[in-house]
C-alpha cells in the first residue's frame, strides 16, 4: 500500500515516524534509511533510487535523524506529544544556548 501511494505520487522522499521493524526494506525502487531506537520506535527517511543522500545523522533514541541531498537538510523528527509526555518532549522544543 506505501510503495504504491510513493509511485502514484512520484514521491522522492518520504519522512516516516513510528518506525519499528525492518519491512520497509521491501520497497523496490527506495533506498531505505531507518533509525529504531532501544524502545523499538523510531524514524526513517525513504529515497527514491538515483537520489542519493548523504551525511546522515541519527539521535540514539530513534526519535529523529538527518540527511543532505544536493546542499538541502532534510530532517525528519518524531517528538513525543501530549500533556503527560511534557518532560520528553523538552529536548525537542526548547532552543539550546551554542555560545
Amino acid at each position: 500500500m506505501l510503495e504504491d501511494f510513493l509511485w502514484r505520487q512520484d514521491t522522492d522522499f518520504a519522512l516516516l515516524q513510528e518506525v519499528s521493524h525492518t519491512t520497509l526494506n521491501t520497497i523496490r525502487r527506495y533506498t531505505v534509511h531507518m533509525n529504531i531506537g532501544a524502545d523499538r520506535c523510531g524514524t526513517a527517511i525513504l529515497a527514491k533510487d538515483g537520489s542519493a543522500l548523504s551525511n546522515i545523522q541519527r539521535l540514539p533514541s530513534g526519535r529523529g535523524m538527518s540527511a543532505s541531498f544536493r546542499g538541502i537538510m532534510i530532517v525528519n523528527i518524531y517528538a513525543p506529544s501530549g500533556a503527560e509526555k511534557r518532560q520528553e518532549m523538552e529536548p525537542f522544543t526548547t532552543p539550546k544556548s551554542y555560545t
